[in-house]
């Protein structure tokens, strides 16, 4: 058994502020007039489809192909495919893209519009007219009609702050009343919600019920759940409870106030090295316990990874894809069944097959994270889902000092090593790779 990450010696260093200025603080920043493009009327968003010679119907298709396999593309890196003259047109498209996929999984877009302004200022007015069309083409009540999820919310255009001149939320699950919406992702959507016989905003996980269509989706969410809810530790995000009426799952978990590490790595593409490095050996260290109860992430990403605004400190979240070994109780995850993000998938789980899955999964997956908080790139790339996972398997990483000079060699070797094709070449257990970063952070200035 790998020595308890009690006995990493720890640094003295504490977490560096991850959080930029508030907007008054911060210089102001005056959008460049654009020409609008002109859209189509709300009934003809869907994408047309466009000659594979065309940059912009290139760029779209795969852009679309990220975004149905769940994949965290980034316009950014789309737009610097292309030449000055055609990104703005370009820009337009890939935002409506996204922004039908939103509605699709059922996502309020008023939560997304602030973060869509921020990263692109330049593109102000295409921001702005884009969401005025698809807000006025939606519905004012959020549920999916396909779904019989077990709430009630107020529309989304709801602010997500309320202000003065708004009308406060009124909707409920069981005992808990709903504030508003947090986010949204592949797996399911996350509520702020109160919490009145204990007086406590806590955070509320309802699954996509795709998530839940057989006997043995439901019995895999309960056990990782109830696995999940016994785990302690301050950088892992507690559970309360998980209300298992069928038809009204749900988890209850506590509300971590701060944004998720891929924020930081969206505005800034990459952290001081001493910060990302930290980061990691906190990461690692909290997942030693869940790896020693035969629980495994499978899922570990920068949008699983909330940064408290509180204490700095990185918090892991939704252990929703979690596999674990009972050897009291059949596996349910079969062979050739693909979970988790293409990007920060390890080689054996790629290949789907659950036998191989384990705690040096998790491992690979935070050795992807490493190497983008240090260069701003992932390790492995492709142009389609399944050029990624293909890659994964061939692709040879750049090492991270080729990215990023200021990396000295120890470091890049540390971050390869975490990320190797063979998990055997990789660090024995999270707990070794925590205690290699803390090695390495003795040698290197605050």
């Amino acid at each position: 058994m790998a020595n308890s990450p009690d006995n990493v010696e720890e640094t003295e260093y504490e977490m560096p502020a991850l959080f930029v200025p508030p907007a008054a603080s911060r210089p102001q920043i005056i959008p460049t007039p654009v020409t609008p493009v002109p859209a189509p009327p709300p009934s003809q968003r869907a994408v047309a489809v466009v000659p594979i010679n065309d940059p912009i119907g290139e760029c779209l298709m795969r852009f679309s192909d990220e975004l149905r396999a769940g994949v965290r593309p980034q316009i950014e890196d789309y737009l610097n495919e292309v030449t000055p003259a055609v990104r703005e047109p370009l820009f337009a498209a890939l935002l409506r893209v996204e922004l039908t996929a939103q509605l699709d999984e059922g996502e309020p877009l008023f939560i997304f519009r602030r973060q869509f302004l921020e990263r692109f200022p330049k593109q102000k007015q295409i921001v702005e007219r884009l969401f005025a069309e698809f807000e006025a083409s939606e519905t004012t009540d959020v549920r999916n009609e396909h779904t019989t999820e077990p709430f009630e919310t107020a529309p989304d255009s709801e602010p997500l702050t309320p202000g003065p001149n708004s009308t406060p939320m009124k909707s409920s699950l069981g005992r808990f009343q709903v504030i508003r919406e947090l986010g949204a992702g592949a797996n399911g959507r996350v509520f702020l919600a109160r919490d009145p016989k204990l007086g406590r905003e806590v955070a509320i996980k309802i699954p996509h019920t795709e998530r839940l269509k057989s006997p043995q989706d439901i019995e895999r969410f309960l056990r990782a759940t109830r696995a999940a809810a016994q785990l302690r530790h301050e950088n892992l995000c507690p559970i309360y409870e998980v209300n298992d009426v069928p038809g009204q799952y749900f988890l209850v978990m506590a509300h971590i106030k701060g944004k998720p590490l891929s924020h930081f790595l969206n505005e800034h593409k990459r952290l001081p090295i001493r910060q990302a490095v930290l980061i990691t050996k906190l990461i690692a260290t909290a997942m030693f316990e869940p790896h020693q109860k035969g629980i495994v992430h499978r899922d570990l990403k920068p949008d699983n990874i909330q940064i408290d605004e509180e204490r700095h400190q990185p918090v892991i979240m939704d252990f929703g894809l979690a596999h674990f070994d009972m050897p009291d109780e059949p596996q349910l995850t079969q062979d050739g069944q693909l979970m988790g993000t293409p990007y920060y998938m390890s080689p054996e789980q790629a290949v789907g097959h659950s036998d191989e899955i384990g705690p040096l999964t998790d491992l690979y997956a935070l050795g992807v994270i490493l190497y983008e908080m240090l260069t701003g790139e992932r390790p492995i790339t492709g142009r389609t889902v399944g050029e990624v996972l293909r890659n994964v398997h061939t692709q040879q990483p750049i090492p991270p000092i080729e990215h990023r000079p200021q990396i000295d060699p120890t470091l890049s070797d540390l971050c390869l090593k975490a990320i190797a094709k063979s998990p055997a070449d990789r660090f024995a257990s999270m707990a070794e790779f925590a205690k290699a970063l803390a090695s390495y952070l003795k040698t290197i200035k605050s």
